[in-house]
């Protein structure tokens, strides 16, 4: 039976379904990476969406990534920057904050961005072992420790949790969410951040880095204000991501597989996007701050 991570409802849509060796090959083929261990053997990989929150899924949920998968994933300098954008956002929500929480921390960037730059009494946990030594050799106060178990020990302990990119990870939403909010102060904040796929990574086919064994959920606005309905949080406020410098090539790359299947129109569109608009774009903040990027950043409080 097949239900909801979130709401353990069966009313779902199956909205794709994932050959297994097609994922393979694509791994292989993009990352250099073997994901076969991880998809234990299923012919298909489902993708559903909840009709009642709106969250989209996938499905077996054992096939969520290993720690060998990550850390083939570390190896790529861009997996985990050090500074992105909802860092920033986020400072200005946990000014004020004494003790912060934040699951899924990587090597620590932002545990340690907390505790030097803004003194804010902060500590990290991280399943990824390689990063959590990386992080403790310099000096960072981060932890290899389960959400859960922390939470059964250290209940009503934080003024903030962050998670970033991390809950799209998660196959077992809502426990993972209850954890948190378990160790979470009365009216102490809920910081998230997700890639919104109604961005314009969903009009990418390969996006594989947004399909297992990577990313077991999607998420947007919508799924989030369900929240509110399943757990003691109200939504306080959300921020879009402008679409990232870095992130513009894809953006456009993504714009050009929409246009119609016209040699001659592709082959002037393509001119002009290289020529003109690609360098306005990544040249003007302005610009990019007119599109909607890939991250959708979430603060909720805790209601008691």
């Amino acid at each position: 039976m097949i239900t909801s991570p979130l709401t353990h409802s069966q009313n779902l849509t199956l909205l794709k379904t994932f050959n297994t060796d097609q994922l393979i090959n694509d791994w292989k083929n993009i990352f250099n990476i073997d994901i076969t261990e991880e998809l234990h053997n299923y012919p298909e990989v489902y993708l559903f969406q909840c009709n009642e929150s709106k969250l989209r899924f996938f499905f077996p949920f054992d096939i969520a990534g290993s720690d060998k998968l990550y850390e083939q994933l570390e190896e790529f300098d861009w997996y985990y920057m050090p500074r992105k954008w909802e860092h920033d956002v986020a400072v200005e929500d946990l000014r004020g904050c004494n003790e912060v929480l934040e699951v899924g921390c990587g090597r620590g960037d932002f545990v340690q961005r907390l505790c030097q730059e803004e003194k804010i009494k902060t500590q990290g946990i991280e399943l990824n072992s390689i990063a959590v030594d990386y992080g403790q050799r310099h000096g960072v106060p981060i932890y290899q420790q389960d959400i859960h178990d922390l939470a059964a020990e250290k209940p009503n302990s934080f003024d903030a949790i962050c998670t970033f990119q991390v809950l799209e990870h998660i196959p077992d939403s809502i426990h993972f969410l209850e954890s948190m909010i378990q160790l979470l102060r009365p009216h102490g904040k809920l910081i998230i951040s997700v890639p919104n796929y109604l961005s314009f990574t969903r009009y990418c086919d390969k996006n594989l880095l947004d399909q297992p064994p990577h990313h077991m959920t999607q998420w947007s606005l919508t799924t989030f204000h369900s929240l509110t309905q399943l757990l003691p949080i109200k939504l306080e406020h959300y921020s879009y991501e402008p679409l990232a410098e870095y992130h513009v090539d894809w953006y456009l790359r993504t714009q050009i597989a929409r246009l119609p299947k016209i040699w001659a129109l592709s082959r002037i569109a393509n001119k002009a996007i290289q020529v003109f608009i690609k360098p306005l774009l990544k040249k003007s903040l302005f610009l990019r701050r007119l599109i909607t990027g890939h991250t959708i950043y979430i603060c909720f409080s805790k209601s008691c």
